[in-house]
């Protein structure tokens, strides 16, 4: 009898909560589950689930399990790591509001959607078919262009760092960069050099310099590949809870566009190893959710140096 009063009791728990929960919250927050799970909730990839017009009670004992550690999963547990019963039932609330993939696909069809139909971009910027570009992009390339000259000393005039303690921005995503700009600005993200060259820009000029630098072209890797780093950028460690790398950065290290997940490829040693002891030690802390922060803290200084021996090597 007490079992059940328990169970009823939690359900009675979880209803109350869902609703309470906030849709449109959850929109905003689910930037972070688009890279597995898609824009709209239906993952392209089969090693993902869909999260789409899923039930949201579900969601939230989901999310509950991977927090508490009940749900075992590498990838999950720092994902949920900082979601607190609110962040849990917007965005159950947001992605089971959602069409179910069927119904996604089914409107598609009906729609003509078609590949075709999306206009191309400059340069090697990965464009997400049901996207039209334009709202990948809200700067103006050229006007970028023209602002890039005060950065090309540090980033250089393509955006491809010739030093190895700056970080490279030739196709990095214009949402990640315009997010930096942003953050330099408002101290989220403490940098003595970028926070004056940031102090004057507008949030116009900060979406010029992301196109500019978004449709510019990476340079490849050039570093020796590492065996110890491969493991764990493709497979994590699980006995450390730490999550793969390629869940958030990609199999050849060009991120998520569409989640704001930066690229790795052509950044050096030196300025990966740093960002990665930044948030590791705390002093790095615009990362959302704390993603990055809860998996550096598990790494050790071997673990930073293989690791990100391997991302140079990536193509």
């Amino acid at each position: 009898m007490k079992k059940i009063i328990f169970s009823l009791f939690v359900a009675l728990s979880s209803i109350s909560v869902v609703q309470a929960a906030d849709a449109d919250a959850g929109k905003a927050k689910s930037g972070t589950c688009s890279a597995c799970h898609g824009v709209n909730g239906v993952s392209a990839s089969p090693m993902f689930p869909n999260l789409a017009g899923q039930n949201d009670v579900y969601i939230i004992k989901q999310l509950k399990d991977f927090k508490s550690g009940a749900r075992i999963n590498a990838t999950m547990a720092p994902m949920a790591a900082n979601l607190s019963e609110t962040d849990m039932a917007d965005l159950a609330a947001y992605f089971s509001s959602l069409p179910s993939a069927i119904e996604q696909a089914a409107a598609s069809n009906s729609a003509g959607t078609s590949s075709s139909a999306v206009p191309a971009a400059a340069g090697n910027v990965d464009i997400v078919t049901s996207t039209p570009a334009a709202a990948l992009y809200a700067g103006n390339v050229a006007a970028g262009q023209t602002k890039a000259a005060a950065c090309a000393a540090c980033h250089g005039e393509d955006g491809n760092s010739l030093i190895p303690m700056y970080p490279s921005l030739a196709g990095q995503s214009a949402n990640y960069i315009a997010k930096q700009l942003a953050d330099f600005k408002s101290g989220n993200r403490n940098n003595g050099i970028m926070a004056g060259m940031v102090a004057g820009l507008t949030q116009e000029d900060m979406n010029d310099l992301a196109a500019y630098f978004a449709v510019q072209s990476t340079k490849v890797g050039t570093g020796e590949t590492n065996e110890v780093g491969h493991k764990l950028y493709l497979g994590g460690d699980s006995a450390k809870g730490i999550t793969a790398c390629v869940a958030c950065h990609g199999v050849t290290g060009k991120g998520m566009k569409q989640a704001a997940f930066p690229s790795l490829t052509g950044q050096s040693q030196e300025y990966l190893t740093t960002q990665l002891n930044s948030f590791r030690e705390g002093s790095r802390g615009n990362d959302n959710n704390g993603i990055m922060r809860n998996i550096a803290i598990k790494l050790s200084d071997a673990d930073i140096k293989a690791v990100t021996q391997y991302i140079t090597s990536l193509k």
